[in-house]
């Protein structure tokens, strides 16, 4: 039911939420065809800070904006969705019916938006696991999923989910998206979340998703059916890819990396900035394998290993290029609730029953 009392507390209630950064490692551009990907949770995070309040207004600081509403306002989304927070606005929009008090929320990263980490899916997984935590809805990972990939489709027109379902997770996920064929699925790969560095290599410069799926449907206009055989091409590449990490087969793994990135150069989304950066990590022995992470003409590489062993020509080009050097990690998104000398646990539960 609709707020129209809010719950008052003599003291506030807290709660802290993170959700890792993301990169996808294969499967780009024919996942949002149906075909499987595979993507990993990085040691980067997202941190967001919940305090709830004693009215219905929702107060909102990050770095991209600042922004003032309140929980009706998000029911009946009438001027509560800032332009720059949309992700976070949505997903406040989608809990708001089971909020019983406003809230104070402090958004931090540890990491620049500008660099392909896909910032705005793990500010999404750690609103759907603090949101989530808060309101005692007690979803898994697929019901979380659901609704926030329901609120991609809704913001951006298109996306299929990938990023958010390795931040909501955590490790290296297998992600095949919901088709007339195949049911949603995502299973995570826990034997190569220990001491699996990934270095990313930023191009300086980045071409809207949009964009490249323009350019690529304007180069395959008059051959679709050459398109849908590569497609099919890239996703028995990242199955296969799948069926060696199941087998801790790094070797073959590191071949099908390779293959991936020759099928986006097919593609046409690969440049001579991002061929010049992945010809280099190959000249670098701590490199296992290289290709594009993203949809293309732009934005990252990544590697697979460390730069640590490169040769002083590879150190050179590279050290031109924004780098950053991270490791898988197996947290997904997360909350806990912060306690204070005279809250307890049932406070919040209370709550809820006299709003319900």
């Amino acid at each position: 039911m609709p707020l129209t009392h809010p719950i008052k507390y003599h003291l506030p209630l807290k709660w802290q939420s993170t959700a890792p950064a993301n990169s996808m490692m294969l499967g780009e551009h024919s996942v949002v065809y149906g075909h499987p990907a595979i993507a990993c949770a990085l040691d980067q995070f997202i941190h967001i800070d919940w305090q709830s309040r004693p009215d219905s207004e929702i107060h909102i600081h990050s770095a991209l904006a600042n922004h003032m509403t309140n929980l009706q306002s998000l029911l009946t989304q009438t001027e509560a969705i800032h332009p720059k927070l949309k992700f976070v606005c949505h997903a406040l929009a989608a809990f708001a019916d089971r909020l019983p008090f406003g809230l104070t929320i402090r958004i931090r990263s540890d990491f620049s938006s500008t660099i392909g980490l896909g910032s705005s899916a793990a500010v999404l997984a750690a609103m759907l696991s603090g949101l989530n935590e808060i309101t005692h809805q007690q979803k898994s990972i697929l019901e979380l999923f659901a609704i926030g990939h329901s609120l991609i489709l809704k913001i951006q027109g298109r996306g299929s989910g990938t990023d958010l379902a390795a931040s909501l997770s955590g490790g290296v996920i297998y992600f095949q998206p919901h088709s007339d064929q195949q049911p949603l699925e995502i299973k995570s790969l826990m034997q190569l979340n220990q001491d699996f560095p990934v270095s990313l290599i930023y191009a300086g410069y980045k071409t809207p998703t949009a964009e490249v799926l323009e350019v690529v449907a304007k180069q395959w206009l008059t051959r679709p059916t050459a398109l849908a055989s590569l497609y099919q091409q890239m996703g028995l590449t990242t199955l296969a890819a799948f069926e060696a990490l199941q087998q801790q087969n790094l070797t073959r793994f590191y071949s099908l990396f390779k293959t991936y990135q020759e099928l986006m150069t097919q593609l046409g989304v690969n440049d001579a900035t991002l061929s010049l950066l992945i010809e280099t990590l190959a000249t670098c022995p701590s490199i296992h394998a290289a290709k594009i992470s993203g949809s293309g003409l732009g934005d990252c590489v990544i590697g697979l290993g460390s730069l640590q062993n490169c040769p002083d020509s590879c150190k050179t080009i590279l050290q031109s290029y924004k780098q950053l050097h991270v490791n898988i990690t197996v947290q997904g998104a997360m909350t806990r609730a912060i306690p204070s000398e005279r809250t307890t646990k049932t406070d919040l539960k209370k709550g809820l029953s006299q709003h319900e």
